[in-house]
């Protein structure tokens, strides 16, 4: 076992395997949310989706970047007493999340959500445990079995929730999310074997100076404090909808938003493809390409977004059911406000390869000032159709100060948005790694 970084190919390699399954969980997850819609309806899919906003929130939150301070320090091969930090990390964070998640159920006053407490609870502490397993995979570089833990899940989800579908008349949200549970316990028990095999706790290079608990505490807790804000700039949408809208509003809206990120995986896998290629090496060259990646994508994608808008009444229909009719406006809207979201992500990692990573969070902050202001004062009518439109002005502002942050900061020019032909040939160079 290497706690080092891999040759440049290796990288390559297992940037690609990542992304393949990325895309297959994609599309496994996109079938699962179709079954899940169909079978619970509008209420119970908002039940299950406002379930599984608050477990996972909760086993992030938990983290406390313990997962990044294993890593850091394990991989500079540091001593320490890893085991008993892993033993103890692990059950601290359990514990945490289940915390985390009794307070968050309070935001919805939804009486099933309540009802079914323990289950939700028990959800909670099996997702921060299966987070916290998934990072320390990460302590092989070809990222192997991590893919495969990810795609296990995902797929396994669906599998168990099949007998349901032809053992009972009517499916609940909890009997989906008792299934969802046992596969999350699965997939811990798999990723608590893998440790064991592989024995992460021990080292196998020579050891380094000890370091101080207090230290590795204090590394991980760091990390977390960005990665809380993170976490918060992202979802801050969907916990104001569950506070404040109703179950079956907050079911559309998650739905809405879910069904919408497909079309940014194009965007997604050019930006993986960006880094397997250009991360370390030179940066004009990166720069151009993050020029090109955005010239090819974002008008295409625009003009996608706008055909699945008009479309979305008939496409929802098929997909959905005529229960879920209420989801064509925020859909809609959602669709331009991924693509021009992604545009706005693919150009910010040209601050990332300039080495201020800063700028990154930053963007993200002043464009989400306005919105933040904005939320309170929404209409209580249809409040999810207006949010869907309050993020799509939030994203447009992003992607005005990302263009504004890369002129005046990093002197780049001003990006083009009509793409060449020598444009899509090195961008299809790119997506298939050739040399």
């Amino acid at each position: 076992m290497s706690a080092t970084a891999s040759s440049g190919p290796s990288i390559s390699r297992a940037f690609g395997k990542t992304l393949m399954t990325t895309m297959g969980m994609t599309v496994v997850g996109f079938i699962s949310s179709v079954i899940t819609a169909r079978i619970l309806g509008p209420e119970g899919r908002g039940l299950l989706s406002a379930a599984i906003l608050v477990c996972s929130l909760s086993a992030g939150v938990a983290q406390c970047g313990m997962g990044s301070s294993y890593l850091y320090h394990f991989g500079a091969a540091r001593q320490f007493p890893y085991l008993r930090f892993l033993l103890l990390s692990l059950l601290s964070i359990c514990i945490f999340a289940t915390a985390l998640a009794a307070a968050g159920l309070q935001l919805s006053d939804a009486v099933q959500l309540h009802r079914f407490m323990w289950l939700i609870l028990a959800f909670a502490a099996f997702m921060a445990s299966q987070t916290y397993i998934f990072s320390l995979t990460q302590l092989h570089s070809d990222l192997h079995f991590f893919n495969i833990l990810r795609f296990t899940q995902v797929f396994g989800n669906l599998v168990l929730m099949l007998p349901l579908v032809l053992w009972f008349d009517v499916v609940t949200f909890e009997q989906i999310l008792a299934t969802q549970l046992l596969m999350l316990v699965g997939v811990t028990a798999m990723g608590l074997w893998w440790a064991r095999k592989h024995r992460i706790w021990q080292l196998k290079v020579e050891v380094k100076a000890p370091v101080q608990p207090w230290v590795v505490l204090r590394y991980g807790f760091h990390q977390q404090g960005i990665g809380l804000l993170s976490i918060f700039l992202v979802n801050f949408d969907k916990l104001f909808l569950l506070n404040r809208g109703t179950i079956q509003e907050y079911g559309f809206y998650a739905l809405a938003f879910t069904t919408s990120r497909l079309i940014g995986a194009v965007q997604e896998s050019a930006s993986v493809a960006l880094f397997s290629r250009f991360a370390g090496r030179d940066e004009q060259a990166l720069s151009q390409a993050v020029r090109t990646t955005f010239r090819v994508t974002f008008m295409p994608l625009m003009v996608l977004a706008a055909i699945g808008g008009a479309l979305s009444p008939w496409l929802l229909n098929l997909i959905y059911g005529k229960s879920f009719a209420a989801m064509t406006m925020p859909f809609a809207i959602l669709l331009f406000e991924c693509v021009i979201g992604g545009a706005s992500w693919t150009l910010a990692q040209r601050f990332t390869a300039a080495g201020q990573p800063g700028l990154v969070l930053a963007r993200q902050i002043i464009a989400v000032i306005p919105v933040l202001i904005a939320i309170p004062f929404l209409p209580q009518e249809n409040t999810y159709v207006w949010l869907a439109g309050l993020m799509l002005a939030g994203a447009c502002l992003r992607l005005i100060t990302t263009i504004i942050l890369g002129v005046r900061r990093l002197g780049e020019p001003m990006p083009d948005f009509i793409p060449t032909r020598s444009d899509v040939a090195l961008l299809r160079r790119l997506l298939t790694r050739s040399k």
